[in-house]
């Protein structure tokens, strides 16, 4: 008996026990699963840092074998380009019937060459320019042709390819006849260019050479070719300081006009070096500090053109005189027919005063008209602003096609329209024309931020391949 009320007092006491056995055998099965998870979640993030460092290792390395596989590549090709030969042509077998075709196109093209020397009426198409300015001092071609299409030297020009100053002479006369029967301006510039490589390779800088750069600069000016204009404006520049005779002034004019078209830092510095071409040294602040004043920038103040030109009448290079003409400066840059003609239309372009500006666009001077066609479709941007911010409510269209300067009023209505005005019943909608006007400055502002933006990751990109 007292045995088994011992087992039943056991067993009381065991399930009694039993719930809380099993209430903390599920919590440290709980706190067991927190833990593993967390530990599932630290080996994750840790496999995704190994896996993107071991990514970006990959790419550098990657990079890195391609740059040198490229340099390897770009060297093998400079070493063969020095030998002459290509690495793909190199590796293959030339046998004896090979080189002997090779030898007679050889002989031939030789012989062809030596027959169009003949023709041209040259004596010793063997001699380079070089060595006949060793032998005589003076160098000159002996080539004959009034037609030569322009090619980049490769080596040292022969007498047999260059033309005399005579023989170019005519080149020239050729080409304006043929630009006036109206003639491509593709082959207008080949040609010119030809005769501007000819006279160079002989050293010829005189009279004759400023007239080639002269033409070929108005031809470039007439067909909006502005690079090769400013090709020839630069050596224009150089050939007067030389002293070399030509239309001095009339090119200052057209350089006045193109840097105004440029911006008015461009056109302050135009002001600077003419004064300084013109002997005055280097001028003064006020020759463009007050770039909102175009007349004191223009005409006035101690550094500018004019006083430069009534202190130094006597100019920088030389030329055939009088208004209009290379040489000395006239007494004052204002009487000059294209200077003066210039300065006018640059105040009148700085002022906004498109009255002025038309006024001078009919009298304009030989090729000035294609310059001013540069200010005036800028002048009518500014000029349609202004006419936004002081009328109200309408304006007729006719009013705007007379002061804007277009002939027909569609004309005046295409403009207006490209800038986003509103245009009804024949007159300009100033309220809504101006919303739109906003609206296209917004958008041409997010868009520079845009492209501002692309600019710097651009650069961005180049600084880490350079790494």
């Amino acid at each position: 008996m007292i045995d088994s009320a011992a087992k039943l007092k056991k067993r009381k006491a065991g399930t009694a026990a039993a719930p809380a056995t099993a209430a903390a055998a599920a919590a440290s099965k709980k706190k067991l699963t927190a833990g593993i998870g967390s530990l599932l979640q630290r080996l994750e993030a840790t496999n995704a840092s190994f896996l993107q460092s071991a990514a970006a290792s990959s790419v550098q390395s990657q990079l890195a074998k391609a740059v040198k596989e490229t340099a390897a590549s770009l060297a093998a090709a400079e070493q063969a380009l020095a030998k002459g030969t290509s690495p793909s042509l190199a590796s293959l077998p030339v046998d004896p019937a090979e080189l002997a075709r090779r030898q007679e196109r050889r002989e031939r093209f030789q012989a062809e060459k030596a027959a169009a020397a003949a023709a041209a009426g040259v004596k010793d198409a063997s001699k380079t320019l070089v060595a006949l300015r060793s032998e005589q001092g003076v160098a000159r071609g002996q080539n004959t042709s009034l037609e030569k299409d322009y090619l980049r030297l490769t080596s040292l020009p022969s007498v047999a390819d260059v033309r005399p100053p005579e023989v170019l002479g005519q080149a020239l006369e050729l080409v304006k006849r043929r630009w006036t029967e109206g003639c491509e301006y593709k082959y207008a510039c080949d040609q010119l260019k030809s005769i501007r490589q000819d006279l160079t390779v002989q050293h010829i800088r005189n009279r004759f050479t400023v007239q080639v750069y002269e033409t070929h600069a108005r031809i470039a000016i007439e067909v909006g070719d502005w690079a090769e204009y400013r090709q020839c404006q630069s050596v224009l520049q150089q050939l007067y300081a030389e002293g070399a005779e030509g239309e001095q002034w009339e090119f200052a004019a057209y350089g006045l006009l193109y840097a105004a078209a440029s911006g008015r830092e461009v056109l302050a510095h135009e002001m600077v070096e003419m004064a300084r071409r013109l002997g005055g040294g280097p001028a003064s602040s006020s020759s463009g500090g007050d770039r909102s004043a175009p007349a004191a920038a223009g005409n006035r103040g101690p550094g500018s053109p004019a006083a430069a030109a009534r202190t130094h009448s006597g100019g920088s290079g030389g030329g055939c005189g009088g208004q209009g003409g290379g040489g000395a400066a006239p007494p004052d840059l204002e009487s000059d027919r294209y200077v003066g003609h210039a300065l006018a239309a640059c105040r009148a372009y700085l002022a906004c005063n498109v009255v002025r500006f038309l006024r001078l666009y009919e009298g304009a001077p030989r090729m000035v008209p294609y310059l001013l066609d540069l200010l005036l479709a800028k002048l009518r941007g500014r000029a349609y602003g202004a006419v936004l911010s002081a009328f109200q409510p309408s304006i007729p269209l006719a009013s705007l096609s007379g002061w804007f300067g277009f002939a027909k009023r569609k004309e005046a209505a295409a403009f207006l329209r490209e800038r986003g005005a509103v245009v009804a019943d024949g007159c300009l909608d100033i309220k809504q024309s101006r919303t739109a006007a906003a609206r296209l400055a917004a958008a041409a502002a997010a868009a520079e931020e845009q492209q501002q933006a692309a600019a710097g990751q651009q650069q961005q990109r180049l600084g880490v391949l350079r790494q």
